[in-house]
């Protein structure tokens, strides 16, 4: 599992920033000044107390998560080292989602389960997040999908299929239009 010691090698890397590796002075305005860098150190911490057993207090540092951040993550949730939120507004990350490292989630992404309505019985469950993926504003990923390792899904795509490692996916609702796998 992933927590706050593989975020800071994360930072501390090339792969830190947008503009790569930060200098210390860069690193320590990131971690003060980033609703994304906070949401997640706080997810990390109600992540750690949820895993020790706890349920009610990690449910409630979630909400004021929300509260202060933005971002909707559930502590029920799997994330990966070096998790990128550029901009927490709208970010939901429901319960069973399971992310690798180095994800990119920009504004008003959601991940999430489609429920057990009459609609959708037997599609229950949550999606699987690859390393190294991009998902750009406005992506909602829903139910049990799994998407590839290096992976980018476009602006305001609904992804309700597996997407394969290497590709790019856009629409609604998504589809491959560009495959770099080999």
């Amino acid at each position: 599992m992933a927590g706050i010691k593989d975020d800071i090698k994360v930072l501390f890397s090339d792969q830190g920033t947008l503009k790569g590796k930060p200098d210390l002075k860069g690193a320590i305005r990131v971690l003060l000044a980033k609703p994304g860098v906070q949401a997640l150190a706080f997810y990390r911490f109600y992540r750690w107390l949820y895993l020790k057993g706890l349920r009610l207090l990690p449910e409630f540092l979630a909400r004021l998560n929300f509260l202060l951040n933005g971002a909707e993550i559930d502590p029920g949730a799997e994330i990966g080292a070096g998790c990128h939120i550029f901009h927490t507004a709208g970010v939901v990350i429901g319960r069973g989602v399971k992310m690798g490292s180095n994800v990119w989630v920009l504004n008003n992404v959601t991940l999430g389960g489609r429920g057990a309505s009459g609609f959708n019985l037997g599609e229950e469950g949550y999606p699987v997040i690859g390393d190294n993926v991009k998902l750009y504003t406005g992506v909602s990923v829903l139910g049990k999908v799994r998407i590839g390792d290096n992976a980018v899904i476009g602006a305001h795509s609904l992804v309700l299929e597996d997407i394969p490692p290497d590709s790019l996916a856009v629409g609604v609702p998504a589809k491959v239009i560009k495959s770099t796998e080999r």
